[in-house]
Protein backbone atom coordinates (compact mmCIF):
# COMPACT_ATOMS: atom_id res chain seq x y z
CA UNK A 1 0.00 0.00 0.00
CA UNK A 2 1.07 3.72 -1.30
CA UNK A 3 0.07 6.09 1.64
CA UNK A 4 0.24 8.64 -0.98
CA UNK A 5 -2.76 6.87 -3.06
CA UNK A 6 -4.77 6.67 -0.05
CA UNK A 7 -7.80 9.20 0.24
CA UNK A 8 -7.57 12.73 1.95
CA UNK A 9 -9.78 11.65 5.14
CA UNK A 10 -7.57 8.34 5.77
CA UNK A 11 -4.17 10.33 5.21
CA UNK A 12 -5.30 12.50 7.66
CA UNK A 13 -6.49 9.77 10.51
CA UNK A 14 -3.31 8.16 10.07
CA UNK A 15 -1.40 10.86 9.90
CA UNK A 16 -2.57 12.20 13.49
CA UNK A 17 -2.64 8.57 14.33
CA UNK A 18 1.16 8.22 14.41
CA UNK A 19 1.69 11.65 15.28
CA UNK A 20 0.14 10.72 18.70
CA UNK A 21 2.73 7.50 18.78
CA UNK A 22 5.58 9.47 17.88
CA UNK A 23 4.53 11.47 21.70
CA UNK A 24 4.32 8.98 23.45
CA UNK A 25 7.37 7.02 22.30
CA UNK A 26 9.09 10.44 22.87
CA UNK A 27 9.25 12.06 19.79
CA UNK A 28 9.85 11.47 15.67
CA UNK A 29 13.29 9.93 15.85
CA UNK A 30 12.99 7.77 19.03
CA UNK A 31 9.68 6.40 17.03
CA UNK A 32 11.53 5.92 13.60
CA UNK A 33 14.43 4.37 15.41
CA UNK A 34 12.33 1.54 17.25
CA UNK A 35 10.69 0.93 13.86
CA UNK A 36 14.37 0.15 12.74
CA UNK A 37 15.22 -1.35 15.51
CA UNK A 38 11.75 -3.84 15.03
CA UNK A 39 13.03 -5.03 11.25
CA UNK A 40 16.48 -5.82 12.69
CA UNK A 41 15.46 -8.33 14.80
CA UNK A 42 15.87 -11.87 13.36
CA UNK A 43 13.50 -14.13 13.34
CA UNK A 44 10.78 -11.72 13.17
CA UNK A 45 10.23 -10.55 16.93
CA UNK A 46 6.57 -11.87 16.06
CA UNK A 47 7.02 -15.21 16.72
CA UNK A 48 8.44 -14.82 20.06
CA UNK A 49 6.83 -17.76 22.19
CA UNK A 50 6.10 -14.96 25.08
CA UNK A 51 4.71 -12.58 22.90
CA UNK A 52 6.97 -9.67 23.71
CA UNK A 53 9.98 -8.19 22.54
CA UNK A 54 12.17 -5.06 23.15
CA UNK A 55 13.86 -2.51 21.47
CA UNK A 56 16.38 0.25 23.29
CA UNK A 57 13.34 2.25 23.94
CA UNK A 58 10.10 0.33 23.77
CA UNK A 59 8.96 -2.86 24.82
CA UNK A 60 6.06 -4.58 22.57
CA UNK A 61 3.70 -6.83 23.22
CA UNK A 62 1.02 -8.82 21.47
CA UNK A 63 -2.25 -9.56 23.39
CA UNK A 64 -1.61 -13.22 22.39
CA UNK A 65 1.37 -15.39 20.53
CA UNK A 66 1.49 -15.62 17.14
CA UNK A 67 2.99 -19.81 16.03
CA UNK A 68 5.05 -19.40 12.52
CA UNK A 69 2.09 -20.80 10.34
CA UNK A 70 -0.68 -18.18 11.45
CA UNK A 71 2.05 -15.52 10.61
CA UNK A 72 2.66 -17.25 7.30
CA UNK A 73 -1.08 -17.17 6.62
CA UNK A 74 -1.30 -13.33 8.00
CA UNK A 75 2.06 -12.38 5.50
CA UNK A 76 0.30 -14.27 2.48
CA UNK A 77 -3.25 -12.03 3.76
CA UNK A 78 -1.12 -8.79 3.43
CA UNK A 79 0.61 -9.70 0.32
CA UNK A 80 -3.40 -10.92 -1.57
CA UNK A 81 -4.66 -7.70 0.31
CA UNK A 82 -2.11 -5.59 -1.25
CA UNK A 83 -2.63 -6.93 -4.78
CA UNK A 84 -6.31 -7.64 -5.22
CA UNK A 85 -7.97 -5.49 -2.44
CA UNK A 86 -9.56 -8.53 -0.26
CA UNK A 87 -7.51 -10.86 1.58
CA UNK A 88 -10.55 -13.54 0.83
CA UNK A 89 -11.17 -12.65 -2.89
CA UNK A 90 -10.35 -15.00 -5.16
CA UNK A 91 -8.89 -18.11 -2.67
CA UNK A 92 -9.68 -21.88 -3.29
CA UNK A 93 -11.42 -23.76 -0.42
CA UNK A 94 -9.02 -25.15 1.33
CA UNK A 95 -6.97 -21.97 2.16
CA UNK A 96 -10.41 -19.86 2.69
CA UNK A 97 -10.41 -22.05 5.57
CA UNK A 98 -6.78 -21.59 7.01
CA UNK A 99 -7.48 -17.55 6.75
CA UNK A 100 -10.63 -17.33 8.41
CA UNK A 101 -9.13 -19.26 10.86
CA UNK A 102 -6.20 -17.27 11.13
CA UNK A 103 -8.70 -14.07 11.29
CA UNK A 104 -10.71 -15.75 14.25
CA UNK A 105 -7.35 -16.01 15.65
CA UNK A 106 -6.06 -12.82 15.43
CA UNK A 107 -9.48 -10.55 15.47
CA UNK A 108 -8.74 -10.09 19.37
CA UNK A 109 -4.88 -9.31 19.05
CA UNK A 110 -3.94 -5.84 19.97
CA UNK A 111 -0.02 -4.94 20.27
CA UNK A 112 1.07 -2.52 22.60
CA UNK A 113 3.71 -0.21 22.60
CA UNK A 114 4.62 1.10 26.09
CA UNK A 115 7.94 3.28 26.34
CA UNK A 116 10.98 1.96 29.28
CA UNK A 117 11.39 5.99 29.43
CA UNK A 118 8.05 7.17 29.95
CA UNK A 119 5.89 4.20 30.87
CA UNK A 120 3.04 5.99 28.88
CA UNK A 121 2.08 3.25 25.72
CA UNK A 122 -0.39 3.03 23.30
CA UNK A 123 -2.34 -0.04 21.64
CA UNK A 124 -3.83 -1.17 18.23
CA UNK A 125 -5.71 -3.99 17.14
CA UNK A 126 -3.92 -6.53 13.97
CA UNK A 127 -7.13 -6.62 11.75
CA UNK A 128 -9.47 -4.20 11.09
CA UNK A 129 -13.40 -5.42 11.13
CA UNK A 130 -14.86 -2.26 10.96
CA UNK A 131 -16.51 -2.55 7.93
CA UNK A 132 -18.84 -6.15 8.05
CA UNK A 133 -17.60 -8.66 6.10
CA UNK A 134 -14.58 -6.92 4.93
CA UNK A 135 -11.84 -7.85 7.17
CA UNK A 136 -8.15 -6.05 6.40
CA UNK A 137 -5.03 -5.71 8.11
CA UNK A 138 -4.63 -2.38 9.97
CA UNK A 139 -2.12 0.20 8.12
CA UNK A 140 -0.15 0.90 11.47
CA UNK A 141 0.12 -2.72 11.76
CA UNK A 142 1.56 -3.32 8.51
CA UNK A 143 3.38 0.24 8.46
CA UNK A 144 5.49 -1.16 11.90
CA UNK A 145 6.20 -4.73 11.17
CA UNK A 146 6.16 -4.66 7.05
CA UNK A 147 6.07 -1.63 5.24
CA UNK A 148 9.07 0.30 4.13
CA UNK A 149 10.03 2.74 6.89
CA UNK A 150 9.25 5.42 4.30
CA UNK A 151 5.31 4.43 4.43
CA UNK A 152 6.11 5.44 8.18
CA UNK A 153 7.67 8.95 7.35
CA UNK A 154 5.09 9.90 4.70
CA UNK A 155 2.20 9.34 7.49
CA UNK A 156 4.40 11.43 9.87
CA UNK A 157 5.37 14.16 7.06
CA UNK A 158 1.30 14.23 6.18
CA UNK A 159 0.15 17.69 5.98
CA UNK A 160 -3.81 18.72 5.63
CA UNK A 161 -4.76 21.31 3.13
Amino acid sequence: MDFNKLDTKTKEELSSQFKEYCETLGGKNFFLTTLEEIRDIKPNPLLNKSGAFHTSKVRISLSKSLFKDTFTTLFDSIRREEKVGDMLDGINPKEYKVVMNMIKTLKPTTVTFESKDSGESFSFPILDTSVEKKTKVTFAFKAFFFYHLDEAKKALAYEAK
